[in-house]
């Protein structure tokens, strides 16, 4: 009996995303740090904050639907022109308040 009344509750409601956001530092050679730009957002969940001239950009990255954010930084080093990579900030957060998730 309880587990039908559980299984027609996950039925009604939506499932709950989790909400994960990275803050990565990305460094790239000065000349290249617009088309680097640019390739890391095509990237999906991918924005680009702040640029310098001397090639440091500040990142935000989320998970996008299929992808996972962690995959999408990895594939930070798959652009030409940076140097290197650097998270700074992760944030997640179930939204599930009170409630353990396995």
């Amino acid at each position: 009996m309880r587990m039908n009344a559980f299984a027609a509750r996950e039925r009604a409601e939506p499932p709950v995303q989790p909400v994960n956001i990275c803050g990565v530092l990305v460094h790239a050679q000065p000349d290249q740090r617009v088309a680097v730009k640019a390739a890391l957002e095509e990237l999906p969940g991918t924005e680009v904050h702040t640029m310098t001239d001397e090639g440091k950009l500040i990142v935000v990255v989320e998970d996008a639907d299929g992808q996972w954010a962690s995959e999408t930084i990895t594939r930070f080093y798959d652009v030409e022109g940076i140097l290197s990579v650097a998270l700074v900030y992760h944030h997640f957060d179930n939204e599930l308040e009170g409630e353990i998730v396995p």
